[in-house]
């Protein structure tokens, strides 16, 4: 049901990017609104940086899936995007005219596959790695506070951003990038890293690849579950303890089908 995508409505913003049919469901700003909403909460300036807030999470989920949707065009593949009330979606077409990496059996191809998955989390992560570069390199310094990344982002030397609407700008967007392309990558279905997993797994067993990645979402999700819900993150817990029980579902059919299983 998460990766189902939405139907269009009159109120769809609609636009092209470098030839990728793109269109944003009304629902997408107002979940960004609500996910901001106490983040945002600074002193009388709510209004502005709950706007920049919405800003970024745009410009860091469509870089996101612009990465998958070109990483698809490398392997001959149309396809659009859609962001919505759970993220984004880079939805392949078909294949285009070209041959080589075109081919249709790219759609099957485990490695392509993994490529095409791991290019919307890499891009996020590109992009962030280029602000904080851009930063160090210009003299700036500002504050990164996300669990176990100060380390790896270290902007605390320099001298401060002259203009705090800039400043705030660029932290939502790194926070963003980084911390959705670190969900993403975990090994939950129906996230990247339950893609990059489950095909990882076919390479070395075609047979029960499909059955091993889902024991390891089931087993992720309930592990990510519990560790948000002892640090009093409820939206995080619940998100991730639905992913690990649809997942259990899924395992459970695929098994009764006849699948790889005891």
């Amino acid at each position: 049901m998460l990766l189902a995508e939405p139907a269009s409505t009159p109120y769809d913003l609609n636009f092209r990017l470098l030839g990728i049919p793109v269109r944003v469901a009304p629902w997408f700003w107002l979940v960004a609104l609500l996910l901001g909403w106490n983040l945002t909460k600074v002193g009388d300036q709510q209004a502005m940086l709950l706007t920049l807030w919405v800003a970024s999470v745009f410009l860091s989920i469509l870089i996101h899936e612009m990465g998958h949707a070109l990483a698809m065009r490398f392997y001959g593949m149309d396809s659009h995007i859609v962001l919505y009330q759970f993220g984004g979606l880079a939805i392949p077409d078909q294949f285009s005219s070209r041959t080589g990496f075109g081919s249709r059996r790219m759609r099957d191809d485990p490695v392509s596959q993994i490529v095409i998955s791991a290019a919307g989390p890499a891009a996020q992560l590109g992009l962030a790695l280029a602000i904080a570069l851009s930063l160090k390199l210009s003299g700036f310094r500002m504050s990164f506070p996300v669990p176990y990344m100060e380390s790896v982002i270290s902007l605390q030397e320099g001298r401060a951003i002259d203009s705090r609407p800039l400043e705030f700008l660029l932290f939502y967007l790194m926070w963003s990038s980084v911390m959705w392309a670190l969900l993403n990558l975990l090994p939950v279905y129906p996230l990247d890293g339950g893609q990059i997993a489950r095909n990882v797994f076919s390479l070395y067993n075609p047979v029960a690849g499909i059955f091993f990645s889902l024991i390891l979402s089931v087993v992720t999700g309930v592990a990510v579950a519990v560790y948000a819900f002892s640090r009093q993150d409820l939206f995080l817990a619940v998100m991730f303890a639905l992913l690990a029980f649809s997942s259990f579902q899924v395992l459970q059919a695929y098994s009764g089908r006849g699948g790889y299983g005891p």
